[in-house]
């Protein structure tokens, strides 16, 4: 099918070359006998380095077409896509998607340039690949159409951007800047090119083989050196045995001794490299990481399920292959060298797949030490029983996404270098509540959120914060340093609107919504923040999972689908964008259902929800005054294991003393008194 679109796309070009481009595994062989003509190009856009246009003289393309064997591998080559020729008709082409992504519908910039288009074909290619095809009567920038189509598969939202701007050089640069269509070449030794009086960049990476590159010589514009996952490959390395000799590698060894290997390692695209679709199967098979012949694979027994890339990449696609199992077993042994090795073991921990290892080997350091320790203590049994898998698989991807994740690594890398990038979104946690006795409970559990700047807006709904048991919690809260707005709500204003006066008094980018009954881990914010970056999508929360029937002393889990698109998540973990509230209008002015509404107006109004995990969250359920209607008896019928008392998650960590004198009888252990959700 690609093929039969090409041919007949390239004779209807008409005179103006071609350039027909291909990135990832076996994408060349959907070129192969197409009737091409003398001046046509045919581009590997994973070899191409940035800095060389693709035509001379800015001249037009009759067709620029991309065929990419994944979603994660067109997202690398944007970067690249810049230096491609204006054309008349485009052809993306992606060979396969994984289960849980959208059609590749394009959006159209926003200034106009696309008023012209004629027409736009969508069409499926066998049950997982796409191709897209656009015409313009004038010429259009090809990158630009590259990214609407990629975007396409994510919905409307890009997620929050990469900083700071960058200028890179290297046929391995797009590995580090996957996606960035604003990133430009720029040549070895520099300058970093102007628009007007402004460079295009604030930092420039350069990234190289085994010879050093020439001296830098923009001194407005600082630049990084990096080496290719090739210069430190097995064979490259001096000696009999490379892996004897791993420690000469590049990763290991750097003109700063205090220099930290991690930021050696070409980070994660996590927007297509994360949990996504993540599988509860502890019972599927246990497949391997290891090399056979000069390939890395995984394979389960014989048959081979990822033939992973040779500079270490694993795509969104290999993910969606490995989803079955219960887990891989790491060997050491395979892969090209350190840094190939690295990347692939942390891509699949960021993908949520459930990893075991030997102990982790020296050369590996560019792991960093969270993901190291989760390696060397992780056992076959932590995969065998479904909550322990699951409850691994977490802490992987936390450790990949934090150490490895795009964002951080630039941040990082920005830092290194001396250029300043704006600061992390800060979160404003809404905590309205109607009891006294539960404000010393809640803001403990605020309180030990780490990982995020987070403040906090209190509503006390129809009582006074005069009251001793209020004080002192709120006392106890600023003595923290953690910054907390009071605000007092009339008893009769009803529920929806007080919600929304709370959310103008709040100063975050980010609104968390916390119920004040409720558990919740010391991570739960972080992972939320770590949910809207990799989803994009426009509200994050978490399941349901564990349920605690105060009334009978029973803890239940109900083990959710999660890492998912969904239209419900629980109330009490909302996490959204200020922008989002204004779009749908805030909370409606009803006394209760209030979360509902708030998702059925985002989902109606186009945006996504995403439910990540629920291990870090407990809903307590008492005899009666809740939100959600539902009686004790449905959770009864519906939960994968129970335990008798209080056994949550590990993730949570146990749980914090209530702040201030007066909140001591809010513990699950003693608590006679109502404490269903806000009424």
């Amino acid at each position: 099918m690609i093929t039969t679109v090409l041919r007949n796309a390239l004779r209807a070009r008409g005179r103006e070359p071609a350039v027909l481009c291909h990135t990832g595994a076996d994408t060349r062989a959907e070129l192969a006998g197409l009737p091409t003509a003398p001046a046509d190009v045919i581009l590997d856009l994973d070899a191409r380095p940035l800095g060389e246009p693709v035509l001379d003289d800015d001249r037009v393309a009759g067709l620029v077409a991309v065929v990419a064997a994944t979603t994660t591998d067109l997202n690398r080559v944007l970067t690249a896509a810049v230096h491609l020729p204006r054309a008349v008709h485009v052809v993306v082409a992606l060979v396969a998607t994984p289960g849980h992504q959208e059609p590749p519908v394009p959006a159209g910039p926003g200034m106009g340039q696309w008023r012209d288009l004629q027409e736009l074909r969508v069409r499926r290619v066998g049950s997982r690949g796409w191709v897209c095809e656009l015409f313009f009567p004038n010429a259009t920038e090809s990158a630009p159409v590259l990214d609407a189509v990629l975007h396409g598969t994510r919905g409307r939202r890009r997620g929050p951007a990469v900083t700071p701007l960058v200028a890179l050089n290297g046929a391995e640069a797009a590995l580090w800047r996957p996606g960035d269509t604003g990133a430009h070449g720029v040549a070895q030794e520099g300058p970093v090119p102007l628009r007007r009086v402004t460079p295009v960049g604030d930092l420039a990476l350069r990234v190289h083989g085994a010879t050093p590159p020439p001296v830098w010589t923009d001194e407005t514009v600082p630049a990084l050196d990096r080496t290719t996952t090739g210069t430190d490959s097995w064979e490259a390395l001096t000696g009999p045995d490379g892996y004897e000799q791993a420690s000469r590698s590049a990763l290991l060894t750097t003109d700063r001794p205090d220099a930290d290997p991690v930021q050696r390692i070409a980070p994660i695209d996590e927007t297509t490299v994360n949990p996504t679709g993540f599988n509860k199967a502890e019972k599927g098979p246990l497949a391997d990481l290891t090399l056979r012949g000069d390939r890395a694979v995984i394979a389960d027994g014989r048959k081979e399920l990822v033939a992973v890339a040779p500079d270490g990449t694993v795509t969104d696609v290999d993910l969606s292959r490995l989803r079955h199992l219960r887990g891989v077993r790491v060997d050491w042994s395979g892969h090209r060298g350190p840094h190939a090795a690295v990347r692939a073991v942390a891509s699949l921990a960021a993908g949520g797949v459930p990893l075991v290892s030997g102990p982790v080997p020296t050369w590996a350091a560019g792991l960093g030490a969270p993901l190291t320790a989760l390696l060397d203590s992780a056992t076959d049994a932590d995969l065998s029983d479904r909550l322990a898998r699951e409850e691994h698989s977490v802490r992987l991807r936390r450790a990949a996404l934090y150490t490895h994740g795009q964002r951080s690594r630039w941040r990082a890398l920005a830092a290194e270098a001396g250029v300043p990038v704006p600061p992390a979104p800060r979160i404003s946690v809404i905590l309205c509540t109607r009891r006294p006795d539960m404000v010393g409970f809640a803001l403990a559990q605020i309180a030990r959120q780490r990982g995020v700047e987070a403040e906090t807006v209190l509503t006390l709904h129809g009582f006074p914060a005069s009251l001793p048991e209020v004080r002192s919690a709120i006392d106890a809260h600023r003595s923290t340093g953690l910054p907390l707005v009071v605000h007092e709500a009339p008893a009769d204003r009803v529920f929806g609107a007080v919600l929304n006066d709370s959310v103008a008094r709040a100063s975050g980018d980010l609104i968390a919504k916390w119920d004040d009954d409720d558990w919740y881990g010391p991570e739960h914010l972080a992972d939320l923040v770590l949910a809207r970056t990799y989803s994009g999508a426009e509200l994050v929360g978490t399941g349901q999972d564990f349920v605690f029937l105060q009334e009978i002393d029973l803890m239940v889990w109900r083990s959710r689908e999660s890492e998912t698109a969904t239209r419900f998540i629980a109330g009490g973990t909302i996490l959204t964008d200020r922008v989002v509230l204004e779009e749908t209008g805030g909370f409606r002015p009803l006394p209760r259902a209030i979360d509902t509404q708030l998702l059925i107006a985002v989902t109606r109004g186009g945006g996504r929800v995403h439910r990540t995990h629920g291990l870090g969250y407990v809903l307590r359920r008492t005899g009666g005054g809740h939100t959600w209607s539902e009686d004790m008896a449905y959770f009864l019928h519906n939960y994968a294991r129970q335990w008798s008392g209080w056994r949550p998650s590990s993730l949570l960590e146990g749980e914090p003393a209530p702040l201030g004198s007066g909140a001591a009888a809010a513990s699950p252990a003693v608590t006679t008194q109502h404490t269903g959700g806000h009424p």
